[in-house]
């Protein structure tokens, strides 16, 4: 008999994401519990790590529509 590297925690969510959960498990060749746990890990590794990948460009436009109205104090 294997052993469990884990705890057992039972989880309740809507059947909306319970399939989205299925679906990426099964893309990407694994069980619903692995995707679950690769999702969480990567939650916690990545704080903001997934900017690098977006172009400089599109965060200036961001920045600019999110602080639109704002202005700068120099003391």
């Amino acid at each position: 008999m294997g052993k469990h590297l884990g705890v057992a925690y039972n989880l309740r969510l809507q059947q909306e994401l319970k399939d989205k959960i299925a679906e990426s498990a099964k893309e990407l060749n694994r069980s619903m519990n692995a995707d679950i746990v690769a999702r969480l890990e990567d939650s916690f590794e990545q704080k903001f790590g997934f900017l690098e990948s977006v172009p400089t460009e599109e965060l200036m436009k961001e920045l600019a529509k999110r602080l639109n109205g704002f202005s700068i104090v120099v003391d």
